[in-house]
C-alpha cells in the first residue's frame, strides 16, 4: 500500500513556504525564534484553522503536501514544548541563580602587592590560603598546580618559598629553602634557575602577585625622617612594587607597604597615620591633631589605654608581620 502512496516533491511550487516578519534577520536561531515561527505558521495552517480531522487523517494518508507539512509543524511544536517543560522540571533554581550570579560578576584579582620573606611562608596552601612561590624575586600563584606544590605533593616543599636557590640546585634541602643568595650559582644553576622562571611566567601562565623582597636595614628615625615614607615618595625602590610607607607604634617603626597599601597608602583608611607616630592615636582611638604630636612619652596614657596599644602592636607585628625597619628617636 505504501508503494501506491504519492511522494512528497520537494520542488512542488505549491508547497507553502514559511514566511519570516521583518524582525528576523539573517543568522542563527535560537529556540524562542522557532518557536514563534512555528506557533504562527500552525496558526495560518488551513487544516488547523478547519479542525476537520476526519479530511486531515484522509488527505495524510494520501501523503498531501500540506497535511505532511502541518503534522511536521505540529512534531516541532510539541517537542519544543516537551523541551521546555523537562527543562522546568529538572533544573535547579538555586544552582541557576548561582550561575547568573557568577557571570554577572567579574572578579578583579588582587593588585600585586609586596612580601617579606616571612609573610610569603604563610601562602603555602594550608588553612585555606593560596598557594605562592617566588622566583627571582617575583611571585606566582600556582594554586591551580595543587597536585604538584599542594600539601602532600611533590613539591609542597616550595610553596611559601622564595624557591630560587633550590629550584636552581634541583634541592629540597632546607638550607638551600631557606637561602636566597644567588651569587654562588654556577651556569648549568643559573640556566635551570631561567628555565624554570620562563616555565612560570610564560609556559604556564600563572599569574605574578607579587614580589618578595629583604625590608632595609633597621635604622632610628627622626620624626622628620619618618615623614618622608608616606608610599608617595618615587621612584619606587627596585624589587619592589610599592614605595614604602613606614609607621611607628610604641617607637617601632614598621613598613606597611607590605601589603597594607589598601589600608596606609593614598585613599585608605588609615593614610593619615603614614610618615607618622601612631601611638597615641591607636591607643586612644582617636584621630584627633592632639593624638599626632611630635612626643613619643606615653605616660600620660591610662591602663586601658596602654593595654589597647599594645593589642594593636601585637596585631601588627606578629599578625600582620609587618616588618620592623627601625626605632624612632626620642627627639
Amino acid at each position: 500500500a505504501n508503494q501506491n502512496m504519492p511522494q512528497l516533491d520537494l520542488n512542488n511550487s505549491d508547497i507553502p513556504s514559511i514566511k519570516l516578519s521583518d524582525d528576523f534577520q539573517v543568522g542563527p536561531f535560537t529556540l524562542r525564534d522557532i518557536y514563534t515561527v512555528v506557533l504562527n505558521e500552525i496558526k495560518a495552517n488551513k487544516y488547523v484553522k478547519s479542525m476537520d480531522i476526519d479530511k486531515f487523517l484522509f488527505q495524510l494518508r494520501r501523503g498531501d503536501d500540506h497535511a505532511v507539512i502541518a503534522v511536521a509543524i505540529l512534531t516541532i511544536f510539541l517537542g519544543f514544548i516537551i523541551y521546555q517543560g523537562l527543562s522546568i522540571i529538572f533544573s535547579s533554581p538555586v544552582q541557576k541563580k548561582s550561575q547568573d550570579q557568577k557571570s554577572e560578576e567579574v572578579e578583579e584579582p588582587d593588585p600585586p602587592r609586596d612580601f617579606t620573606i616571612e609573610q610569603l611562608r604563610d601562602f603555602n596552601g594550608e588553612n585555606g590560603k593560596p598557594i605562592y612561590v617566588g622566583l627571582k624575586g617575583e611571585v606566582f600563584d600556582v594554586s591551580k598546580a595543587a597536585d604538584y606544590y599542594g600539601q602532600g605533593a611533590s613539591y609542597h616543599c616550595f610553596a611559601g618559598r622564595e624557591a630560587s636557590r633550590a629550584m636552581a640546585r634541583l634541592s629540597f634541602e632546607e638550607e638551600d629553602l631557606s637561602n636566597t643568595n644567588l651569587d654562588d650559582l654556577g651556569p648549568f644553576e643559573k640556566s635551570t634557575l631561567e628555565d624554570w622562571y620562563q616555565k612560570f611566567k610564560y609556559y604556564k601562565n600563572y599569574p605574578c602577585v607579587g614580589r618578595v623582597s629583604t625590608p632595609s636595614v633597621s635604622r632610628t628615625f627622626t620624626f622628620a625622617e619618618l615623614a618622608k615614607f608616606t608610599g608617595t615618595q618615587t621612584p619606587v625602590p627596585e624589587g619592589r612594587v610599592d614605595s614604602p610607607i613606614y609607621i611607628s607604634i610604641n617607637r617601632k617603626v614598621l613598613d606597611v607597604s607590605y601589603g597594607g597599601k589598601g589600608m596606609y597608602g593614598e585613599g585608605g583608611p588609615y593614610h593619615l597615620f603614614a610618615g607618622k607616630d601612631a601611638s597615641r592615636a591607636l591607643a586612644k582611638m582617636s584621630f584627633g591633631p592632639e593624638c599626632f604630636v611630635e612626643n613619643t612619652d606615653l605616660s600620660d596614657l591610662t591602663e586601658k589605654e596602654l593595654k589597647v596599644l599594645s593589642d594593636w602592636e601585637k596585631k601588627l607585628v606578629e599578625s600582620r608581620k609587618y616588618p620592623i625597619v627601625g626605632t624612632l628617636g626620642t627627639d
